[in-house]
């Protein structure tokens, strides 16, 4: 049987950055060529080598990290409405189940994943033996352990078992070579490594490093893994000790999530967080989020994409006063014509930076309603009905929406009515795919919008199977690691 778990010295670390997060601790110098010999010893090497981390975690969430294409576009909520031409077939084809496995964009997904965590095993495997304080090695520890075990959990979802590296390679190939882990292997690291974390990482830092991984995101991360995994009682602990630290609240007004200056808000669990007009370290989502044809209009300079735009299906899953429906703009105005083109205000209105793929905005991975409404399911689940505190819970985040209290629901009214707002609150922050892929509605869910006469698109042209839960592993994977590691059923 071959081993899980990796062990190769490293000979040379490759940390390049591009798209980085926490403005000031992400100012220190760029690493390009490392060896072992003479890096990994003091605290600043490895401050370096965690600026690289963190430059990796930032490269996933943008848009050329393609995460919001394999979860958003998989689901029911955004579509790939480009016009013209064949050159984002590689999206289209995600976007209606028809990818195969030389998809360009699951091949940069595996890859910019795989690179997050071998930059984290290099600090984890070195940090020990390393000549600054105990108490600072602790937290540099408990923040590769968070982004870890957030790498794994993406990948285990999206690709089912994977190749479990917890030590230093060579290079990413040698990765792929020791074959994949089951699933249940990964969730034991993950949990293993959030747990650690949890009791190494601080509550908060200043603001000059807001964007780290913190206690709240490695517990609020712990309760997500626990409630994907149906392990409720768990799960419970781990949401409650982010709802009672205090630490979090939601902001008054819900628009003001997606304003510019929102790094590091009160209901900002963990993000992505780029810096607009600074040469490089901006994100890239205004120009991949506005409408096909809007350049000069809805976003100031470079293409305008339209790779995930909202469907119709979202659009009308709000009722009437859900101030949230305000985040999906309709279309835009080119001169005094009205263009019909969804697109999220979200992303694409807010602050543009220095322009072309330099925008200041982030990418939120966990805010504090998701914890909220993710409590509420827990909780529902772990007592077969909704208590005072479940419905507290989910009626803080309807309230904040403008809609009134839930009441006097039973198991199943609750178990649905958490599950519509869990779509509502936050539907194109990467969780809609993987919230129905954790509940058992996935196909059922999908099959029933497939398109057909009379009937708006969602982005399924025939009913998905049950293969389809998982995409296929890259090919190059499968051929670089040749024979370890089998293709997924179906493809």
């Amino acid at each position: 049987m071959i081993s899980k778990n990796i062990k190769i010295a490293v000979a040379l670390v490759i940390l390049t950055f591009s798209g980085t997060s926490c403005e000031d601790f992400l100012e220190s110098e760029p690493i390009s060529q490392i060896g072992e010999t003479n890096f990994f010893k003091t605290e600043s090497d490895f401050k370096q080598a965690l600026v690289g981390a963190y430059s990796a975690f930032a490269q996933v969430y943008s848009g050329n990290g393609y995460y919001s294409l394999l979860v958003d576009l998989r689901s029911d909520n955004t579509t790939e409405l480009t016009a013209g031409g064949d050159g984002n077939d590689a999206k289209r084809n995600i976007d209606e189940f028809r990818e195969t496995t030389d998809n360009e964009h699951l091949t940069a997904f595996w890859q910019s994943s795989y690179t997050l965590i071998a930059r984290c095993n290099s600090i984890l495997a070195r940090i020990d033996g390393a000549s600054f304080s105990d108490e600072l090695k602790k937290q540099y520890t408990g923040e590769a352990l968070t982004l870890r075990a957030l790498g794994y959990f993406n990948l285990v979802r999206l690709f089912g078992g994977v190749p479990l590296v917890t030590e230093p390679v060579m290079d990413l190939d040698a990765s792929y070579k020791v074959g994949r882990a089951t699933v249940q292997e990964v969730y034991a690291q993950i949990e293993a490594d959030l747990i650690k974390a949890e009791e190494l990482v601080p509550v908060s830092y200043d603001d000059a490093n807001v964007g780290r991984a913190t206690k709240g995101a490695a517990q609020s991360l712990l309760g997500q893994v626990y409630l994907t995994q149906k392990k409720y009682a768990e799960a419970v602990v781990a949401f409650k000790k982010v709802v009672d630290s205090g630490t979090y609240s939601l902001l008054p007004v819900y628009a003001d999530l997606y304003k510019a200056g929102q790094q590091g808000n009160s209901e900002a669990i963990w993000q992505a967080q780029f810096k607009g007009a600074a040469n490089g370290l901006g994100s890239n989502f205004p120009n991949h989020f506005a409408p096909t044809g809007s350049e000069g209009i809805t976003i100031p300079s470079g293409g305008a994409y339209g790779f995930n735009q909202p469907t119709e299906d979202i659009a009308a899953a709000y009722s009437d006063g859900d101030v949230r429906r305000n985040n999906i703009a309709d279309g835009y105005m080119n001169g005094t014509t009205f263009v019909a083109a969804k697109y999220i205000r979200g992303y694409v209105e807010r602050e543009t930076g220095g322009g072309y793929a330099d925008s200041g905005a982030d990418w939120y991975v966990i805010r504090y309603a998701d914890i909220l409404l993710m409590y509420a399911e827990a909780l529902n689940e772990v007592n077969k009905g909704p208590v005072a505190e479940a419905y507290a819970m989910i009626n803080l985040v309807r309230n904040r929406a403008g809609l009134a209290n839930l009441s006097n629901l039973t198991y199943e009214t609750f178990k649905e009515a958490v599950y519509n707002e869990e779509r509502l609150e936050s539907p194109f922050e990467g969780h809609r795919w993987f919230d129905l892929l954790r509940t058992d509605r996935a196909l059922t869910v999908m099959n029933e919008k497939v398109s057909g006469p009379g009937k708006i698109t969602v982005g399924i042209s025939t009913p998905i199977k049950p293969y389809q839960l998982l995409y296929p592993i890259p090919a190059l994977v499968v051929i670089t690691s040749s024979p370890a590691i089998a293709q997924n059923e179906g493809y």
